[in-house]
């Protein structure tokens, strides 16, 4: 990758620590079992795992009144999972790239609130996911049943950053690679139920 002048990056990464670069916020707390089904979408636990991205498609509603203290989930935030059964899907992340009025977070997960000067959404997608972070974050889930991640844990982690430029053009060129591989898995997709649609007349 080369840079605006298209002169190669330097592997000139700022080794940083994430405390410095974004904040924690918290889940929904307090609902029960009948705030959910209606009023304004949340994400869920599940739709971390899905992808880098978050799909607003897959929120479900929960009831959250005017008056109560719950934390918005905004564009650009980082999601990640603090709880699972296996220690592998403990700090999974997922990043808010939509713009959403109102939106909030499922309380088995939390947020990452992130100082634009340092780290930006679009890039952020993929360093969370990337081998090296997720490594990390393995060694970091304790427990023998349930597994669980200290948010003040992970906030002393310290990662290598490029430049705001650097993450602008790695984000870029990984961005067209997904979308690559999501047309493809499309084209895939329509070729399974052609074939299954030919079969269906030949042998009828």
């Amino acid at each position: 990758l080369n840079d605006k002048n298209n002169n190669p990056f330097t592997k000139n990464w700022q080794n940083k620590k994430l405390s410095t670069m974004m904040k924690t916020i918290n889940g929904l707390t307090g609902k029960k079992k009948e705030d959910f089904g209606f009023g304004k979408p949340y994400i869920q636990y599940m739709q971390v795992f899905e992808n880098n991205k978050i799909n607003l498609n897959g929120c479900g509603l929960v009831n959250v009144g005017q008056d109560e203290k719950q934390t918005r989930i905004k564009y650009g935030d980082v999601i990640l999972t603090i709880s699972s059964e296996t220690p592998k899907e403990v700090g999974v992340s997922s990043v808010v790239l939509d713009n959403c009025e109102e939106l909030y977070l499922n309380s088995f997960c939390f947020g990452c609130r992130l100082d634009d000067n340092f780290l930006l959404p679009e890039f952020s997608q993929f360093l969370f996911r990337s081998v090296f972070i997720r490594k990390r974050i393995f060694r970091l889930a304790q427990g023998s049943t349930r597994y669980n991640m200290s948010k003040t844990n992970f906030m002393k982690e310290f990662v290598a950053i490029p430049s705001m430029e650097e993450q602008n053009k790695i984000a870029g060129f990984l961005s067209a690679v997904d979308k690559k591989i999501e047309n493809i898995s499309n084209q895939l997709n329509q070729s399974k139920q052609f074939k299954k649609s030919l079969m269906q007349k030949m042998f009828i």
